[in-house]
């Protein structure tokens, strides 16, 4: 007779399969020497046999599992007498030898917990569907809690997850008997991080007390960033750990408050951090995997109590060591332009899709300028949910080009240029760009002589995809049809990111040397000429939604009650369906058709599209109704200004030199056009990504109700693809989790745009001033009345010639820029979208004015000079 309880380090990892997952892992942990808590582990074959003689037939799993309807009252009446059932003689005598062998060892309570032969696999996790029963001291509680777990065997959703998982899969349960560990302090770590799949860094959640308060997401905890190869802090976000759950003398658990002081503390010391951080490397060189890692603190001992794999994206691994790594506490990092495309908070999917696509991009990008970038180069970077780029690495990339500053490119970004990057551009050697400058021109020659042809090409290909795309229901699709079309999204993506980003690295070599030559020649005028001479492109995709909406609000005013009730309802309850028949709501639905992909935070996948939340449209319309926009005046003003700034640059400049300069200025024209076309399309892709990821959440809500509404978007690209996949993955746990963090980083406050090594824990509060300083996007002064906006909902309080303030300008607002008399912005610089479309509408506009929406108030009245960059409080 095998013996029905094994100590866990006995159990034989390769034999370990009837134990179960949870037991496998933790006698592999033991074996090497981790330090778990003393443990004994009971086999499958046990509850099997216990199964057999106390179920008929008819009841024990397999049966179960063949019937095609089992009633959940039925499986609690078999859980029952599964509990009431009497244990075995040699069951009983083996726990109890167990028990007083642990005790002997100093353990004086203990936990009981399932480790099913489905749990805790790469292919199966069944995370928390079985039973787990914390701080038993008597032997009776102990051998009830045994029982408890067999029966969880029969709860509902775990017969439903093991009939998805077909015949051979084993339903065995086995039991893990294990001394408690008093936890002061605990909770998970990932050998990796779990969203952006940096193997280089180790991100640690811990809380006081046990640990059960983290895995299940009743608390916020603490969340630490370590890099690996350093032990440097990356990055550290108090959570508010409000409860923790303790040891209840008399057995079992209780929920305590934790003090109010304790909450603002730090759980963790630096020096257990550190422990963490090297505990984690050993255990991932153990398995050879990403491991999610439980553990617990007591007496400043370190204990392991589960160590399960976890599957994380693969986009880069920072952990090989490079020839100069850099101090992390010297790196200057900045979302002054990237977060413009995607402000605030990104989800996990959106993070995890876009994050990809951006390093992709940037490698190419500086590629086709001729640098070379170190294949474990990090570009992009992730800050309490907010993705910044590393401002470092980009100035020691470009500085391979002799005759740029890094400083251009920055503040072309609209960053701060900071002294500490000038530390990595002193020994970068320009000798292997040189070498290949003949190469890098000659490609940009075939690149432009070919791209004409090449978007041609590519815009008939998109249209056909989109239009098969958008003709599938995800609804009516197979889980594998539905992997299929997300492929096929990712793979539009792709296309569309690469050849818009040729356009782009072509838009940014003209650019360089178009400034170069403004600058030589025009001197201290050059930054104005500069703006006027790329005002009034004409035909910007971007720019077009605000000019059709101006159209459509003089149709409205041909029909009275249409404006009547845009004007008097609200801009929420408005709906294209709600407005009387007529050429308003004709061009309306044309213009849904046309642009409806668009909207506020349009990067951002789980953010509203126009088609889904119309509000901001329609308190567009209201203000055009309302205010007088003279757009055709507008348009013969930039025009006179463009032809202005063209004759002094001409003048300006060496007559030998001109007709190439007009040549320049031609493809910086066309490409600003090509760029911003492109960008459309790459909204419309995420739009897709929006439709599958919706479904999926609809699914994923349909077999696990806990997980709640949207829980796709709190998923990363790779963990949606295998719950398409695989129809067994359980991910309720993961997404409540993620779900809090989310709105934890959300509730912080907003990291500084640009910062040095690690952003600061407490916002920095800009001193009151009466003048605000940014960068000069748009010429013009305007005079008028603040108006801050944080989100689409409250677009209705906009009134015509409002100074609209927002912390970020994407292309989602561009239909009120139109209405506003000016626009302030805290994000953005020179090149970025908002800059081109304000220019395009001939609005005054300063971007990159830091804490522009704490600085100023609504009600302000300010004076917005485009020219000079400056914003000006002229009184409350």
């Amino acid at each position: 007779m095998p013996r029905i309880l094994k100590r866990i380090e006995s159990v034989v990892p390769r034999r370990a399969s009837g134990y179960g997952g949870k037991a496998r892992n933790l006698a592999a942990l033991a074996r090497a020497g981790f330090p778990v808590p003393v443990a004994y582990a009971m086999p499958g074959w046990v509850a099997d046999s216990f199964l057999s003689s106390v179920l008929d037939i008819a009841d024990r799993p397999r049966a179960l599992l063949r019937s095609p309807h089992v009633s959940d009252a039925r499986l609690e009446k078999i859980a029952q007498r599964v509990r009431d059932a009497t244990l075995p003689q040699d069951v009983v005598s083996s726990v109890r030898d167990a028990l007083l062998a642990m005790t002997d060892e100093g353990a004086s309570s203990f936990a009981v917990r399932s480790s099913g032969t489905h749990e805790d696999q790469e292919g199966a996790s069944a995370a928390g569907m079985h039973s787990t029963l914390l701080n038993l001291v008597r032997e009776d509680e102990i051998l009830d809690g045994v029982k408890a777990c067999w029966a969880s065997l029969f709860r509902p959703r775990v017969m439903s997850y093991l009939r998805t998982l077909g015949e051979d899969i084993p339903v065995s349960v086995g039991v893990l008997i294990q001394a408690m560990v008093p936890a002061e302090i605990s909770g998970v770590l990932f050998t990796a991080n779990p969203l952006t799949g940096d193997a280089g860094e180790v991100v640690i959640n811990a809380a006081y007390g046990l640990g059960s308060s983290v895995v299940d997401g009743r608390v916020t905890p603490d969340t630490y960033r370590v890099d690996k190869a350093t032990g440097q802090l990356r990055d550290r976000v108090l959570g508010d750990k409000a409860l923790q759950v303790l040891l209840d003398d008399s057995g079992g658990v209780r929920e305590v408050e934790v003090e109010p002081s304790a909450r603002e503390h730090p759980a963790l010391s630096e020096k257990q951090l550190l422990s963490l951080t090297e505990l984690a490397t050993r255990i991932e060189n153990h398995f050879g995997d990403t491991r999610d890692v439980e553990w617990a603190i007591t007496q400043q001992e370190v204990y392991v109590l589960q160590a399960r794999p976890v599957v994380v994206p693969s986009m880069r691994n920072r952990g090989a060591a490079r020839e100069r790594p850099w101090d992390r506490r010297k790196i200057v990092w900045s979302n002054a332009n990237v977060g413009e495309a995607l402000p605030g908070v990104a989800t996990p999917f959106t993070w995890s899709v876009l994050s990809q696509f951006s390093e992709l991009g940037f490698r190419r990008a500086f590629g086709a300028l001729g640098c070379t970038v170190p294949r474990d180069a990090e570009l992009v970077g992730d800050f309490r949910g907010r993705i910044y780029l590393n401002l470092t690495e980009f100035s020691s990339i470009i500085s391979q080009i002799p005759w740029i500053h890094p400083s251009t490119l920055v503040r072309l970004g609209g960053g701060q240029y900071a002294a500490e990057l000038d530390e990595v551009i002193q020994d970068r050697s320009s000798s292997g760009f040189l070498l290949r400058l003949p190469q890098t021109v000659s490609r940009y020659a075939r690149e432009n002589f070919r791209l004409k042809s090449r978007i041609d090409a590519f815009e008939t290909y998109f249209a056909e995809e989109r239009l098969r795309i958008e003709s599938i229901d995800p609804r009516l699709l197979e889980p594998s049809g539905l992997d299929r079309m997300l492929g096929d999204v990712e793979h539009l993506l792709d296309e569309t990111g690469s050849i818009m980003l040729t356009a782009y690295a072509n838009l940014l070599t003209a650019v360089l040397v178009l400034l170069g030559i403004v600058r030589l020649f025009a001197g201290k005028h050059g930054s104005g000429l500069y703006r006027d001479l790329l005002s009034g492109l004409q035909d910007v995709s971007s720019a077009r939604p605000g000019m059709v909406l101006w159209q459509i609000a003089r149709l409205a005013n041909n029909e009275p009650e249409v404006a009547k009730r845009i004007r008097d309802r609200s801009c929420s309850e408005l709906s294209i369906e709600s407005l009387p028949a007529g050429p308003t709501k004709d061009a309306l639905r044309r213009f849904i058709e046309d642009y409806g992909y668009r909207g506020v935070r349009e990067a951002e996948i789980a953010a509203p599209r126009w088609s889904e939340d119309p509000t901001l449209m329609f308190a567009a319309l209201r203000s055009h109704l309302e205010g007088e926009v003279d757009l055709v005046q507008r348009e013969r003003d930039l025009q006179r200004a463009r032809e202005e700034a063209e004759e002094k640059l001409e003048q300006s400049v060496p007559l030998p030199l001109r007709p190439a300069v007009r040549k320049l200025l031609d493809f910086v024209r066309r490409f600003t056009r090509m760029r911003e076309q492109l960008r459309g399309h790459v909204v419309e892709v995420l739009g897709m990504f929006r439709r599958v990821a919706l479904e999926t959440s609809r699914r994923i809500e349909s077999r696990e109700p806990e997980a709640g509404p949207d829980a796709a978007f709190f998923l990363t690209l790779a963990e949606v693809r295998r719950v398409l996949y695989d129809e067994n993955e359980r991910v309720a746990i993961r997404v409540q989790r993620r779900r809090l963090e989310h709105e934890r980083n959300k509730a912080l406050p907003e990291p500084p745009s640009t910062f040095v090594g690690f952003p600061p824990e407490e916002s920095v509060t800009e001193a009151a001033s009466k003048r605000l300083h940014g960068l000069a996007a748009s010429r013009g002064v305007a005079e008028g009345r603040v108006r801050i906006l944080s989100d689409p909902s409250k677009a209705a309080e906009f009134e015509p010639g409002d100074i609209l303030v927002v912390a970020a300008a994407d292309t989602g607002w561009a239909p009120l820029f139109l209405a506003a008399a000016g626009v302030v912005t805290e994000l953005g610089g020179p090149l970025s979208h908002a800059a081109i479309i304000l220019r395009e509408y001939a609005v005054p506009a300063v971007v990159n004015v830091t804490s522009a929406t704490r600085a100023l108030r609504d009600g302000d009245i300010v004076r917005v000079d485009g020219d000079a960059g400056t914003v000006e409080v002229l009184g409350a």
